[in-house]
């Protein structure tokens, strides 16, 4: 059975085990940083429920102040941060949220070994994030999520061509008062492992195997997956390099009898889950195809970067989701003091497992956005997005727009060596 974290303070106190560990007496010299920051936001969004009737346009204040520390050596590192924020709304209510997270690594170099062990723990907003995850665009109404994860990993490099390299994840997901919009707390872990080969100076190629585990407690449900890959690295000039991997992945699933059948319904009030039924014992298996491939170019001063791929994610719906995914990105310092982004994304997403039924759908989104460094440590930024979202169990698509307004105070890294 998957381990539960039963607190984010386990996370830091395994980290922080690790650290005592791994670092040496001796190391050569140690370089101390500090890096605070506070991002003060004013936002319009006209439809921040990405909703198809009624649409809901609102107004929201933001502030965010992030602290992230550290200490290095040649052959030790240790870093973490802290960050918050605390978003108000007008123009509808229960909206209104505070947010945090923080984060802890540890990393040590050996001749031929590196160790490192990543743990985070956070609690945001389903609804507003602007980071396309499994879970985006699937509910109309803002709820809170608190992700807890211990990511450990393992690199040997046995020759100057030749490396081995194992990650392994541990997750836990749960979200505040879902259950009305039929997301469910879930337990996830994985391990990957690479094998990879610089054939040149231009071509690397690289076999990675993995396996996973996904667990709904209440829901009683538990899914497997093995999957392996093969892929290849080429940088095409100084500027331009791109990678390409595919493969197989095979899913068997299996969920215990009893527990309720959902599906959405849609009404003038909004949508609603009902009851439709209760599970039975039954097992499930899956193939599909895995790949992912990106295309990076750099210009003379511009950066653009293509990637596509295609994935599993667990998600709050009850099981995991298969995802195809594009994005597009572009970053082009127009001055020293000017840089324009511009961000475009493509998402689709099929569920089959779980038991939520039609909850698929077809999300993507569009940003463009402006910063001016107006002095050394203060800069203020403008943008623009546009986002639409199709359902699968509604008659007509959602979208929404909106612009903010940004000032953010960032004075210089302060370092000191001892």
């Amino acid at each position: 059975m998957p381990v539960p974290f039963d607190s984010g303070r386990y996370l830091f106190v395994v980290t922080s085990m690790f650290a005592s560990i791994t670092i040496p007496v001796t190391g050569g010299a140690a370089e101390w940083t500090a890096e605070p920051a506070v991002t003060a936001r004013h936002d319009y969004n006209d439809n921040i429920n990405l909703a198809v009737h009624p649409r809901s346009s609102v107004r929201s204040s933001f502030i965010a102040p992030s602290l992230d520390l550290g200490v290095n050596t040649p052959i030790w590192q240790i870093s973490g941060g802290v960050s918050a924020s605390q978003r108000r709304y007008s123009g509808q209510e229960g909206l209104d949220r505070d947010d945090k997270a923080s984060r802890l690594s540890s990393v040590y170099r050996a001749e031929r070994n590196t160790w490192q062990l990543n743990a985070s723990r956070s609690l945001n907003s389903l609804l507003s994030t602007d980071v396309i995850s499994s879970d985006t665009g699937v509910v109309q109404v803002q709820r809170q999520i608190e992700t807890e994860s211990v990511t450990p990993s393992w690199t040997w490099r046995y020759s100057e061509t030749t490396t081995l390299q194992a990650i392994y994840l541990l997750s836990n997901v749960s979200y505040g008062n879902a259950q009305s919009t039929g997301l469910f707390d879930y337990n996830y872990r994985s391990a990957t492992v690479t094998f990879s080969n610089q054939l040149s100076e231009l071509n690397q190629v690289f076999v990675t195997g993995g396996y996973s585990r996904f667990h709904v407690p209440d829901t009683g449900f538990d899914s497997e997956t093995r999957n392996l890959q093969v892929g290849a690295t080429r940088s095409f000039s100084p500027t331009t390099q791109g990678t390409l991997q595919a493969g197989l992945r095979r899913t068997e699933s299996f969920t215990q009898g009893g527990s309720p059948i959902y599906t959405r319904f849609s009404t003038e009030f909004g949508d609603v889950l009902v009851q439709t039924g209760v599970t039975q014992d039954s097992r499930g298996e899956n193939t599909s195809s895995v790949f992912s491939g990106s295309l990076g170019r750099k210009f003379e001063k511009t950066l653009a970067s293509l990637a596509v791929n295609r994935t599993l994610s667990p998600s709050g719906s009850g099981g995991q989701t298969e995802q195809d995914a594009v994005n597009f990105n572009i970053n082009d310092p127009l001055s020293p003091r000017l840089t324009l982004s511009v961000n475009a994304n493509w998402q689709k997403t099929r569920v089959f497992e779980g038991n939520i039924s039609s909850s698929g759908l077809t999300y993507y989104n569009f940003s463009s956005g402006i910063d001016w460094r107006w002095l050394r440590d203060l800069s203020v930024g403008m943008n623009y997005r546009y986002a639409h979202v199709n359902r699968e169990y509604e008659n007509a698509a959602a979208d929404s727009h909106s612009v903010g307004l940004a000032l953010t105070y960032r004075p210089l890294r302060m370092s000191i060596s001892r």
